[in-house]
């Protein structure tokens, strides 16, 4: 279950990763980012079951905003928690 974590606080994609890691997914299918640019490349490469997202990553522009909506609909068998 490829899985992309989202958010820009190391001790949180920690927590988040150790967490998906003891209930079974393999630590070389968790993929962290910071950025909605890295986000994009991401899904398009690795097509994640589930995408956590922070959403203080991109509730300050309003250009990352748009462009998260446009990765969520392009992406509709992906679970997207923000």
């Amino acid at each position: 279950m490829s899985t992309i974590i989202m958010d820009l606080c190391s001790y949180t994609r920690l927590g988040l990763s150790g967490y998906l890691v003891s209930r079974g997914v393999k630590k070389r299918e968790i993929n962290d980012i910071e950025t909605v640019d890295e986000l994009a490349i991401a899904c398009s490469a690795h097509q994640p079951s589930v995408v956590f997202i922070n959403e203080d990553c991109f509730i300050h522009t309003p250009s990352d905003s748009q462009q998260i909506k446009q990765i969520i609909n392009q992406h509709p068998d992906t679970l997207f928690i923000v």
